[in-house]
């Protein structure tokens, strides 16, 4: 659903970014310093600036910290949807996000700021996100998990085009909290998705579903509460599945720009 709303939203940005790269020079770039552009298959190209009633939407971070887009103007972003109690796919995107941050800073590469935002502030809280991000060791500096309220949360993801359901649980014994081992009531099925913002603000790539991510990346509390589902995503990834390798590539581009 996600994914054709955005290719509607996109398809004209698409077609001046292609001219852009098919005459890099005309475009203002220096063909011989250029980034190399990733290849269609990957991903999706985007030049679609953020408006400021998005930029300037209120989180919170894993410190109680007020936090904005805006605040990282000048920095390019890597921005990817999560449910810290999610069973089947988010432990997958933070893992990748973190390797993708970890060895990025390794390279050198410099102003890039990795989000991990929820798609569920309700049990979301600073706590539960504080101790999310603990698991993720070493944690990146530039790392931040980010909830908020039911408004900012509902209007980044619906603007970037975050597919989002409120389910009921399945009957039988309920998952429990990993955190605080309450039972939980319900689930919120959700699109994947990881979102690159350059430093003017401009929403210039976009991934799309699950990536591969070996089991030893994902915490082991979060790998034990895991779904059955969650262990065969990780151990038997689609070949459809997005990389690290690949998550740098676009982010050096990006950062480029």
């Amino acid at each position: 659903m996600s994914s054709l709303l955005r290719k509607v939203r996109t398809v004209a940005t698409l077609t001046a970014v292609s001219s852009c790269v098919m005459a890099l020079a005309g475009c203002g770039g220096n063909s011989s310093d250029a980034v190399p552009t990733p290849g269609g298959n990957i991903g999706t190209i985007i030049d679609q600036a953020l408006p400021k009633s998005v930029l300037g939407l209120a989180f919170t971070d894993t410190t109680g910290k007020t936090v904005r887009l805006s605040d990282f103007a000048g920095r390019t972003i890597m921005l990817s949807d999560t449910m810290t109690l999610c069973q089947e796919t988010c432990p997958l995107d933070t893992a990748t996000l973190v390797q993708t941050a970890r060895a990025a800073d390794k390279a050198g590469m410099k102003n890039v700021v990795y989000l991990t935002v929820t798609i569920d502030p309700a049990r979301d809280t600073v706590p539960q996100i504080a101790a999310y991000r603990r698991l993720y060791t070493p944690t990146p500096a530039n790392w931040e998990v980010l909830t908020g309220s039911a408004s900012s949360v509902n209007a980044l993801w619906s603007f970037l085009g975050v597919w989002r359901q409120k389910t009921a649980d399945l009957p039988g014994a309920a998952p429990k909290n990993w955190r605080t081992g309450q039972p939980l009531t319900y689930d919120i099925s959700h699109s994947d998705e990881v979102f690159f913002i350059d430093k003017q603000g401009h929403e210039r790539f976009l991934l799309e579903g699950p990536p591969v991510a070996a089991k030893g990346q994902i915490p082991a509390t979060v790998y034990k509460f895991m779904s059955v589902e969650g262990h065969k995503n990780v151990l038997h990834p689609p070949t459809s599945a997005w990389t690290q390798a690949q998550a740098t590539t676009v982010l050096r581009w990006v950062n480029s720009v």
